[in-house]
């Protein structure tokens, strides 16, 4: 069932429009992340959800009751912001009761509430402490219990781990997919960092010049991408532009007879870097496609290695490949090899 509806909102600012009737719906208990770059309009959106910009047109309902023009403390969401936003002379317990303390719970609810929250986020040994005293880490999960303390119907974060570093990032990643799945409670995030979108979210949007492009699982972003946006801008792909005529796809870089092609015309052939091969001789399956190229660059990152092939001119395929016997040197001349029916044509 729906949680949070989100219903052709449009937002302007003077002449420039920030949003462009976009819709949303969020079922109870879900990790939604708003995913896109900057300008995207997924900050915008986030705060006519917390109630701090209101609307220019569309509607906001929760529970099917409309809140578009309620306040944002008459909203009972829990925000968690990039800069953590702490109060500097407080200790890490009055930051997490401060919540408790405007509604005025008793002091036995509020000394109960911050154990609970103090032990969720692993922090009990520094209940004393004031956030200078702090990693930034420890911070955010100090901000974290906060929003979290007052029992929110709805838990929105504002890129709260875009200060941190890569192995942080991953750890507080994890705590958080781990606390969401204890509270049950409904979280949306908004971040630039698709890796995390993908690492923690149930449901993705993402946004780009201010309209929702796709919005489903990180599989159904990754494997089944509506347009060469989504396409590029969740994981690498390759996008080979062409042409459709019977069924075939013809480009530059050679044709592929497709299944269920659909109707001619110009179109653009995906395919992700883990369906495609590098061989040295084309081989004899008479399955797979087989393009002559050339490569042009190759990283070595342990596990496996990415290469820059050339099929092209102005033609660049990305591919992993084995790295146990040694990379392929710059200049090899090559064969890349995929099956048609790992490729995904895009209008």
């Amino acid at each position: 069932m729906s949680f949070i509806e989100i219903q052709s909102v449009n937002k302007h600012y003077n002449s420039v429009q920030a949003l462009f009737d976009v819709s949303l719906t969020v079922r109870k208990g879900e990790f939604v992340t708003l995913l896109g770059p900057s300008g995207s309009g997924k900050t915008t959106l986030l705060r006519i959800l917390s109630g701090f910009e209101p609307v220019t047109s569309g509607a906001i309902r929760m529970g099917g009751r409309d809140i578009t023009a309620l306040t944002p403390e008459r909203r009972n969401f829990g925000l968690v912001f990039q800069g953590y936003a702490l109060f500097p002379h407080m200790s890490v317990t009055d930051n997490i009761a401060y919540p408790l303390k405007v509604r005025r719970k008793s002091r036995a609810e509020i000394a109960e509430r911050v154990q609970t929250m103090l032990d969720l986020v692993q922090l009990g040994r520094f209940a004393r402490r004031k956030p200078h005293e702090l990693s930034g880490g420890q911070q955010q999960r100090v901000a974290l219990a906060r929003a979290l303390v007052f029992q929110p119907d709805l838990l929105l974060l504002d890129e709260p781990m875009s200060a941190l570093d890569k192995k942080l990032r991953f750890d507080l990643q994890e705590e958080l997919r781990d606390i969401h799945r204890r509270l049950g409670t409904t979280f949306i995030n908004v971040t630039h960092d698709q890796e995390e979108a993908m690492h923690m979210s149930d449901s993705i949007a993402v946004m780009n010049h201010g309209r929702i492009e796709q919005y489903g699982s990180a599989f159904a972003l990754y494997r089944q991408p509506e347009s060469r946006f989504v396409a590029g801008f969740i994981g690498k792909s390759n996008l080979l532009e062409g042409t459709v005529s019977a069924g075939i796809f013809r480009a530059e870089g050679g044709a592929v007879e497709l299944q269920d092609a659909g109707a001619d015309g110009a179109a653009a052939l995906m395919l992700r870097p883990e369906d495609v091969l590098l061989s040295l001789d084309p081989g004899e399956d008479s399955g797979r496609v087989a393009l002559p190229a050339e490569v042009v660059s190759s990283t070595y990152s342990g596990d496996r290695a990415l290469y820059t092939v050339a099929l092209g001119p102005q033609i660049r395929f990305l591919i992993y490949g084995p790295a146990r016997a040694g990379l392929i040197a710059d200049g090899a001349r090559v064969f890349v090899t995929f099956d048609p029916k790992d490729c995904l044509l895009l209008r």
